[in-house]
């Protein structure tokens, strides 16, 4: 009768623990992945889409039309009885000085308006 060896059995140093870290981690990483690219997708432009309407009872009015987010200086210096009209879908804040200096004397939500002298408008994104 023959015998026969057995073929020596090897401990696993890997258990089904630090294979499901490893899984989790995949998809932690996928996951962010994907939420950030959605995210990215979904984010609002970085201009108001409507207009702006600054009003002058001395000259032309001026019209920002989509405006960009930040600040945009008005030509001149207006009367403290211009109109300015936000017709965009941001909030916006008037300044009496130029480049969105001097006091901000207020900030217009979407479709409103308020006598006032600006220097300036800041377009909130």
């Amino acid at each position: 009768m023959e015998t026969m060896e057995a073929a020596p059995t090897r401990s696993r140093t890997t258990t089904r623990r630090s294979g499901g870290w490893r899984r989790a981690a995949r998809v932690a990483v996928v996951g962010a992945v994907a939420g950030a690219a959605v995210g990215l997708a979904a984010s609002p432009s970085l201009a108001a889409t409507g207009r702006v309407i600054v009003s002058s009872p001395t000259g032309p009015s001026t019209i920002l039309v989509n405006p960009p987010a930040g600040c945009h200086s008005i030509n001149g210096a207006l009367p403290p009885d211009t109109i300015v009209r936000n017709q965009t879908d941001a909030t916006i804040v008037v300044y009496t000085g130029g480049f969105c200096t001097g006091f901000p004397s207020l900030a217009l939500p979407p479709g409103d308006s308020t006598v006032f002298s600006p220097g300036s408008i800041r377009v909130l994104s």
